[in-house]
């Protein structure tokens, strides 16, 4: 006779192997998961923080940079919820550049900031052509060059001493990389002016010409026919990215490079899952940086799914849009052009963006010729700027 079934028996026979089943299948896709990822990461060129990095001075040298750190009074501003990444462009198309980006010149300057309480990222871009003080060189000199004596670690350091925070690290990618990123997630959608696409020089089209010569490919190879809302590739949202002679100049250059990050972003989320991870195997290849894993990890799979809006949230150094007294002047010596910045009257209006609130800190060298605001330094305040906000009226007739 068959024993009857009991419950006993039941779990043994039937419910017990579907457990293991399920816990095999589930256990197996978290260890693919989990080697998914250490594939993933293993793209990524990750540069070792360096305790003591080395540059290049003005006699040539190779010295060390501890040698020209100095204490502050007053720390830079550090929040445990903030934290904030140098992200570099560089535009070396011959390649001829060392693994960590020295020697070459910086061709896009920004600061990242991440708040993982508000769940926000905002972005700073700092034009390449504003003087700054660069350690072991005595002349003033535009801060893109800081990239060529001594890389990320350098370029890091002039942005931490001028404005007066904290990196938790960088990432730097090379623009001619840059155009394979952008096909990765299919391209980007940008509204264009007429200006913009046919202007010579220096137009959307004319710029893709100089770029198709670089590849082999015909002059007119990717150009457009019209303006308006139009689909680019990698190569034509790169030409756009390089446009300086059109509208505001290299300030428009900038918000043209601001408006392409968005639309990577915002194409990039709208991606399914599967093609999210073939996106990303294409793009971390292309990254060098001396982000931890962990932390990569930790926005990439925790961060980033939870932000309310991948909107960038960006201002522009130097400020502009402020009615008392500019917070720069151009400057031509010897036939080179350059920003000549108030840094520290800009310092105040770079923390309240990111912080929310100024800090008091210690005064930058400042830069001869450049607008000088009046700022107290014991509580962050930039005097003029805040008679300006308390009455804008008055200070617009003024002006």
């Amino acid at each position: 006779m068959k024993k009857p079934w009991t419950f006993k028996r039941v779990m043994l026979r039937i419910i017990v192997p579907i457990l293991l089943v399920l816990v095999i299948l589930v256990g197996g896709a978290y260890i693919g998961y989990q080697q998914y990822k250490k594939y993933l990461f293993s793209k990524i060129e990750f540069i070792p923080k360096q305790e003591n990095p080395t540059f290049v001075d003005e006699e040539g040298s190779v010295v060390s940079l501890v040698h020209y750190t100095s204490e502050t009074s007053e720390a830079p501003v550090e929040e445990d919820y903030i934290h904030n990444f140098l992200l570099i462009g560089i535009d070396s198309r011959d390649r001829n550049y060392s693994d960590d980006g020295s020697g070459s010149l910086a061709d896009v300057i920004m600061v990242m900031s991440v708040d993982d309480k508000a769940g926000t990222i905002k972005l700073v871009t700092i034009q390449r052509d504003c003087y700054v003080s660069i350690p072991g060189h005595k002349k003033l000199q535009k801060i893109n060059a800081a990239m060529t004596y001594g890389g990320p670690e350098l370029l890091s350091a002039v942005v931490e001493s001028h404005l007066r925070l904290t990196l938790d690290g960088y990432a730097f990618v090379n623009f001619y990389h840059m155009e394979q990123v952008i096909d990765a997630v299919g391209g980007v959608d940008i509204e264009l002016t007429k200006s913009e696409v046919f202007h010579t020089p220096g137009g959307l089209n004319d710029n893709l010409r100089d770029q198709n010569r670089l590849h082999g490919d015909s002059d007119s190879a990717y150009t457009l026919s019209e303006a308006g809302l139009q689909h680019l590739n990698g190569r034509q949202a790169v030409a756009y990215s390089r446009i300086r002679q059109v509208g505001n100049g290299i300030y428009g250059r900038s918000e043209r490079q601001v408006k392409v990050l968005n639309a990577l972003l915002e194409k990039f989320a709208n991606l399914s899952t599967t093609s999210k991870l073939s996106a990303l195997d294409d793009i971390l290849s292309m990254i060098a940086t001396n982000i931890s894993p962990d932390e990569i990890e930790d926005y990439a799979f925790d961060f980033l799914p939870k932000v309310r809006d991948l909107k960038l949230l960006t201002m522009g150094i130097p400020v502009e849009g402020y009615s008392v007294e500019g917070f720069f002047s151009d400057d031509v010596r010897e036939g080179d052009w350059s920003i000549r910045c108030d840094w520290n009257g800009m310092i105040p209006i770079v923390q309240e963006f990111f912080y929310g609130e100024t800090y008091p800190f210690d005064p930058v060298e400042e830069i001869p010729r450049a607008p000088q605001h009046e700022v107290d330094f014991s509580t962050g305040k930039n005097l003029d700027y805040e008679a300006e906000k308390a009455n804008p009226t008055k200070s617009d007739s003024d002006s």
